[in-house]
């Protein structure tokens, strides 16, 4: 008898200790985890874009394969969803998000021009596993 309750007293105090030990995430909630920044990233020269568009646009390659929700909005807005996250990019710019059926993903960035629109980045996000 006095070896079940000290079993019972054990798993009841490993079970106590881990609550303890919980570290505390309240600060998440004040958090909007959609941005891509603390700050807003305000993207105005040709050098910028080249500079910066690619971690970010890489982030949000990232989070299409895991996020199906964030998948389909992107899908359908990429820029309006770049500017919910604080990246703003000029009016010029246009970025197109690409997923065929058994393709990987790619985002493409064009500048708009007289004659139409020019390439500026291509990003796939490809995932390679090591041994």
């Amino acid at each position: 008898m006095f070896e079940r309750t000290t079993t019972k007293l054990s798993i009841f105090l490993k079970f106590f200790q881990r609550f303890k030990r919980r570290p505390d995430l309240d600060y998440l909630d004040q958090q909007d985890l959609s941005r891509f920044s603390d700050q807003d990233i305000i993207l105005e020269t040709g050098d910028d874009i080249q500079k910066y568009l690619p971690d970010i646009l890489g982030q949000a390659l990232a989070r299409t394969w895991i996020d199906e929700r964030f998948l389909e909005a992107f899908f359908e807005y990429p820029n309006e969803i770049l500017e919910r996250g604080g990246v703003y990019l000029p009016s010029r710019i246009i970025v197109e998000f690409e997923k065929l059926e058994k393709s990987r993903p790619k985002v493409t960035v064009f500048e708009k021009t007289k004659n139409g629109r020019r390439k500026l980045i291509e990003l796939k996000l490809i995932m390679v596993a090591e041994q």
